[in-house]
């Protein structure tokens, strides 16, 4: 019964994302709709299904200055990685799994073409067919990457993020211990995780004017669909573009109210 459904989506409700509920559900709608065209079923049982709201809260990017403190917090033999994750958008796996061989210093282009798992220390192929991408490399990355590259060491495989015993480093030790000690030493909010580098990136993008679809592809999204989810509110003077373009519609002059015809 559809009383059923709404029951399970209520329980699923309470251990599941929005987002995540919301997909089963409409797997679930497919599932029924194709029963009922192949005549299994008389009807759907997902009908009206009431859902959590999907609401995010709206992202506030680390500042430049707030990347600064970090990288200064952070240990000498992981500063580069601050700058590198917040320069670059990469995300921590991303970062991880960086080689030598990925960084092509005279072009200022970087590869990204691997990454770590959580829990692995073995090279995958990254998250999606887009995250595999090319995006250029800032000089203020390009001089952090040589200086840590002179002062320790890549591994036989390249890798340049390396701990003191030469390996790779996993997502919790770094992400947790040493770059939650950063936050916490550079008395930044204890929510902040390595994946706002990423959203610093993506705000510096948009406020410098990139497209969203440019964004997209440094990022490496599947579409601009998120970044415009995610990032929208933060493209420079959108609140003043809302006013001129509803003024400029309606024929006014901007910053110069309309009192003819104007109810009182």
């Amino acid at each position: 019964m559809p009383s059923e459904v709404q029951a399970w989506a209520a329980d699923r409700a309470k251990v599941l994302a929005p987002s995540t509920l919301r997909n089963l559900v409409g797997l679930l709608r497919s599932i029924y709709a194709a029963a009922v065209l192949d005549r299994l079923v008389g009807r759907s049982l997902v009908v009206r299904v009431s859902l959590p709201s999907a609401h995010r809260e709206r992202i506030v990017p680390l500042t430049v200055d707030q990347v600064r403190a970090l990288a200064e917090a952070i240990p000498a033999r992981n500063r580069a990685m601050v700058v590198t994750q917040a320069g670059l958008g990469l995300r921590l796996g991303e970062l991880l799994a960086l080689r030598v061989q990925d960084v092509d210093f005279a072009s200022r282009l970087v590869r990204i073409e691997w990454q770590f798992a959580p829990q692995s220390k073995v090279r995958t192929e990254p998250k999606t067919p887009r995250s595999r991408r090319t995006v250029p490399l800032p000089k203020i990355v390009a001089v952090a990457l040589r200086e840590h590259i002179a002062a320790f060491p890549p591994a036989d495989d390249g890798t340049i993020f390396t701990t003191r015993f030469a390996g790779p480093y996993r997502h919790d030790y770094y992400g947790s211990l040493i770059f939650g000690a950063a936050v916490r030493k550079a008395g930044l909010p204890e929510s902040i995780t390595t994946h706002d580098l990423r959203h610093h990136y993506a705000s510096v993008l948009l406020m410098q004017g990139e497209s969203v679809i440019v964004v997209a592809e440094r990022l490496g999204h599947e579409n601009a669909t998120l970044v415009l989810s995610t990032y929208g509110h933060l493209m420079p003077d959108s609140e003043e573009r809302t006013r001129r373009a509803v003024d400029e519609a309606w024929g006014c002059a901007p910053g110069v109210p309309q009192s003819e015809g104007t109810p009182s």
